[in-house]
């Protein structure tokens, strides 16, 4: 009997319509054999839509595309439509396969809701997913693996008010210039600006602020090189990609570089010509995060190489199109890597669910409580 998967894409994210283009290609190379696949849209408003229209791009083009499926949600276990208020049952979901970028699904929004419903998740927990979306705690996490990242300075909305000339100064004492200001809970470069001199850093920070209430400042580093390496568990075995260097022109890897500029795939160096001893770091740090916070499915950590030095950047816990290019020669190869992926959810699952809960302790029947309650 095939298995149901929901795959859900969207989000309430600026990176909505490239999670679509994730989302969609990830429906349409399930292994029709064993899986029938339900596509599951996150509105940017928050909503759950599904419907088998929703499986091609080209609907998402149109206005009115939202038209094309009906109100969706999880009830327990099952995908139900809602419709005048009447709940209709689609399917009992099997495993659900995350493909939302940024927030509202890989921030761990998504995951936590499928907890609740005890349904398996193929994706990454809620915790790591929360910590690596913030990029302040990224570092945390980072430094207490003794894994260096580029020196930082957190810099929060409210505090920036009452304390900004403080925050200039020790950003420019600790980092100096040119600094890179980074929206902290946002993807794809959106927010991001490189500041020279005062005048600019006040500029990126308040246009910061636009997108988010905290921000990190580090050091700009000019000469850097930008790494990717991806890595996916399959039962006891972590695979870890090659590493690739990503191509720009800018200062920093932009939105247009990523996306609009041709194929991800395509505005690469891949493998990248890096030194053997280099991308064997980058490798390693990737499997060590990937096994110490306990990640699940397919995630992409991005490093900044500068001269013999590797700095970990950030790690995405739903990569853009998944990272397929860095594991197969093929689109159409992918089709076993995402089948690895939801056996191994809902081969986690099942090992999570086999522990003991203490269900009913007697609490509420004590003796203690049949008088008046502590204050």
């Amino acid at each position: 009997m095939r298995k149901n998967i929901a795959v859900v894409f969207g989000g309430k994210s600026c990176e909505n319509e490239i999670s679509i283009i994730t989302g969609v290609m990830a429906v349409n190379l399930l292994d029709p054999e064993r899986y029938a696949a339900f596509p599951v849209y996150l509105s940017q408003a928050g909503e759950f839509y599904t419907g088998a229209a929703l499986s091609d791009a080209a609907s998402f083009r149109r206005e009115g595309y939202l038209q094309k499926g009906k109100k969706a949600l999880f009830c327990g276990q099952n995908l139900c439509t809602v419709h005048k208020n009447k709940i209709k049952t689609i399917a009992k979901i099997d495993c659900v396969l995350n493909c939302c970028h940024g927030m509202g699904g890989e921030d761990g929004a998504l995951s936590s809701l499928l907890d609740l419903n005890g349904i398996p998740n193929a994706s990454p927990d809620a915790a790591p997913s929360a910590l690596f979306m913030d990029k302040t705690l990224t570092k945390l996490a980072a430094k207490a693996l003794g894994v260096k990242t580029a020196p930082y300075f957190r810099i929060g909305e409210e505090e920036y008010r009452k304390r900004g000339a403080f925050a200039l100064r020790v950003i420019e004492e600790r980092l100096g210039y040119p600094v890179i200001i980074k929206p902290a809970r946002q993807g794809s470069s959106i927010g991001i600006a490189v500041a020279e001199d005062r005048a600019r850093l006040v500029a990126a920070i308040q246009a910061g602020f636009a997108y988010d209430d905290l921000l990190i400042a580090e050091k700009y580093f000019a000469d850097r090189r930008e790494i990717n390496c991806a890595c996916y568990k399959s039962g006891e075995k972590y695979i870890v990609s090659p590493c690739e260097e990503p191509k720009t022109q800018h200062k920093f890897l932009t939105f247009g570089d990523k996306y609009l500029g041709g194929a991800k795939e395509h505005a690469s160096e891949f493998p990248a010509d890096i030194p053997r001893a280099t991308a064997e770091t980058v490798q390693g740090i990737t499997r060590m995060l990937y096994r110490r916070l306990r990640l699940r499915g397919v995630v992409r950590a991005d490093f900044l190489v500068v001269g013999k030095e590797v700095y970990f950047n950030e790690m995405n816990t739903v990569p853009g199109s998944l990272a397929w290019y860095l594991f197969c020669e093929k689109l159409s190869d992918c089709k076993q890597m995402l089948t690895q992926l939801i056996e191994q959810g809902i081969c986690d699952f099942k090992a999570k669910s086999g522990k003991k809960m203490l269900k009913n302790c007697g609490v509420l029947s004590s003796p203690s409580l049949s008088g008046k309650s502590r204050g």
